[in-house]
């Protein structure tokens, strides 16, 4: 059945493969995805076909993330199920997402909140807050950024195609931050991005500023580029948005300079 062939894939990723480590929320995500598809839980999986999980998709009332989830899920059931002979063919390779992304929902950090974590900003964790407010990036991004300190830029991202192997140059103010904390750690973020949450989340508390997520320093890196008029096209192209008209999306080339004089719009002014 469909939760027989998950129990195996369970035990096999997290319990016996010790050649890697999982974080508890990466289990917990498995555990969830597959609560939601208790419609074919005592199906047996070499009868289940497209229609039957494009339905467990499409029924979820949740947000685009647990759809996300789910699809994931499928797919690596079925590579599972192809590595123990159970099905020939993989019917989760056209399952999608049908509803709006709504992952983007956040709210900036204010001009007095930046104030006061520039204020503080030799705090190991609001240093990293201030480099992602200023760079745009997710925080999953971070673990795996190249950091380029000779040309001061960073290259890489996750998510979308158009997000990913994109160049932020480093904004001047910043770039003391990433070299003190690539000196110190080797990396911007060496820790999971749910262990950095944590961790934000009781810096933020201290500094007696509002609850705000990792992904809200993104909305704050869009909100200062808009605040300081920094170009439109190239707002989008160093957040990793994709673009609608045909003339930028296959022409629209801007080098590093040219990016670093309009991200260099944004003063600081604390």
């Amino acid at each position: 059945t469909f939760r027989e062939v998950y129990e195996g894939f369970y035990k096999y990723k997290y319990e016996e493969d010790t050649g890697r480590s999982y974080s508890d929320s990466s289990k917990a995500s498995a555990r969830a995805a597959f609560l939601h598809c208790s419609a074919i839980h005592d199906r047996p999986f070499e009868e289940l076909r497209h229609d039957d999980l494009q339905n467990v998709v499409n029924s979820c009332k949740k947000r685009h993330a647990t759809h996300e989830l789910i699809v994931s899920l499928f797919h690596q059931l079925y590579a599972y199920a192809d590595m123990k002979e159970i099905c020939k063919t993989d019917y989760s390779t056209h399952v999608r997402v049908m509803v709006e992304d709504d992952d983007e929902c956040g709210v900036p950090f204010t001009d007095s909140e930046l104030k006061t974590l520039w204020e503080n900003k030799d705090n190991e964790t609001v240093e990293m807050i201030l480099i992602m407010c200023y760079s745009g990036f997710r925080i999953a991004a971070y673990r795996t950024l190249e950091i380029n300190l000779k040309e001061r830029y960073f290259k890489g991202g996750v998510k979308t195609k158009a997000g990913k192997n994109r160049i932020v140059p480093i904004h001047s103010a910043i770039l003391p931050l990433v070299r003190k904390r690539v000196a110190r750690d080797r990396a911007l973020l060496n820790i999971y991005p749910d262990a950095f949450r944590k961790k934000m989340y009781t810096a933020l508390e201290e500094l007696g500023i509002e609850k705000h997520t990792p992904h809200d320093c993104r909305h704050t890196f869009s909100k200062l580029c808009e605040d300081f008029e920094v170009r439109e096209n190239d707002r989008k192209r160093m957040l990793g948005h994709a673009f609608s008209d045909i003339t930028n999306a296959k022409y629209g080339h801007r080098d590093l300079e040219s990016l670093r004089k309009e991200i260099e719009k944004i003063k600081i002014c604390y």
